[in-house]
């Protein structure tokens, strides 16, 4: 089973005036707030730095309001060559922002917050001092836990935490000893051709009654990118119920094929009004579109 596109993509492109998101604009993370999906997508300068910027939509398709100036910039040493690749999180109905911080040591997991989307307090790095990217967190507490996913190459792990600040200011051996047995906290490993080489959470995952669809995406040889999707148990969500043998979405379309990066599809985010799933997702690193599917439909599919 595929997504079907909108036949309008490309939702989001660079615009030349400008000078912030005059190159690239790609991987848009999305949050629905009543009758509005909020998006967060990256755009890149003639520098190749990376800034958020902010759009919004009612139908999930059209763009109503995208805002002239970037909304996250980077500040500190520790995301001095950019932010990228934002994730929209609820975390206690709370709304965070994970996203990848870039620096001269490589790519980190940062986090900010909002409630209104206009303005965004940043609260520093989380999660190991190593190249770690694609930071997701489930969108409720599970047996009472916050979890986070996040990427150590090439597989995707797990990190449990029982507050907030556990987050922001783990215990001083937390980090160490989950590096430590990385395999006991590992979801999930390439396993089919089209994700041999890597693979990574994309948005946040959704809850069902059937157990939660975490979609993602996967790398193979070639480095052309995919979409898949697993079912994993509500309760347990370390257990894979259902896991997607062939890609549900992969470039095809010009806007996929040709770009700063080609053949790329890259999902960020999510809004599901209905039973329909829409799914924000970069192309080709340089512009933002959107596919949908009935949600009913790819539960079906992946069981």
């Amino acid at each position: 089973m595929n997504l079907n596109r909108f036949s309008g993509n490309p939702i989001l492109m660079p615009k030349s005036e400008n000078a912030w998101e005059s190159k690239l604009v790609f991987n848009p993370g999305s949050y629905l707030s009543g009758n509005k999906i909020h998006i967060l997508y990256r755009a890149v300068d003639k520098n190749n730095i990376s800034h958020i910027g902010y759009a919004s939509s009612i139908d999930g398709f059209k763009i109503d309001e995208r805002l002239e100036k970037p909304v996250i910039i980077s500040e500190y040493e520790w995301e001095n060559l950019g932010i990228e690749d934002v994730r929209v999180n609820t975390i206690d109905e709370n709304i965070y922002i994970t996203y990848t911080a870039y620096s001269t040591n490589g790519p980190r997991v940062a986090i900010a917050e909002t409630n209104d989307f206009k303005s965004y307090k940043k609260r520093g790095l989380i999660g190991p001092d190593h190249y770690d990217k694609d930071a997701v967190f489930f969108p409720k507490r599970i047996n009472g836990q916050i979890i986070l996913l996040h990427r150590i190459e090439p597989n995707i792990q797990l990190a449990y935490f029982d507050n907030l600040d556990d987050i922001f200011n783990p215990p001083k051996e937390y980090w160490k000893e989950n590096m430590a047995n990385i395999d006991k906290f590992t979801l999930l490993k390439p396993k089919q051709n089209w994700e041999i080489a890597k693979i990574g959470a994309g948005p946040p995952p959704i809850e069902t009654d059937q157990g939660w669809i975490l979609l993602y995406h996967g790398v193979d040889q070639f480095k052309v990118y995919r979409v898949g999707a697993v079912l994993l148990d509500l309760d347990e969500p370390q257990k894979i119920l259902a896991r997607s043998k062939h890609p549900l979405l992969q470039p095809e379309e010009w806007y996929e094929h040709w770009g700063y990066v080609p053949d790329v599809v890259f999902p960020t985010g999510t809004a599901l009004i209905d039973e329909t799933l829409f799914i924000y997702y970069g192309a080709a690193d340089t512009t933002c579109c959107v596919a949908t599917i009935n949600i009913n439909n790819l539960l079906k599919e992946l069981k």
